[in-house]
């Protein structure tokens, strides 16, 4: 995993606050974060609410500690 990445699934796990601004505004909320708004996250991110982003990111951690 990127470490963009790895820094994003960290954030939606522990920032309430960063979920619901990465729901209402990507864009804005991964330059806030430090974090690259590449065209495919921002693709991937669209239209996505926030109970949907934590599951996302507790799958990619799931996923992480199993290797």
């Amino acid at each position: 995993m990127s470490a963009d990445l790895q820094t994003l699934v960290g954030k939606i796990l522990s920032d309430e606050d960063f979920v619901t601004a990465l729901a209402e505004n990507p864009e804005q909320a991964l330059k806030d974060a430090d974090i690259e708004p590449t065209v495919d996250l921002l693709e991937a991110l669209q239209g996505i609410d926030t109970e949907s982003l934590k599951n996302l990111a507790a799958a990619f951690g799931e996923n992480q500690a199993a290797v």
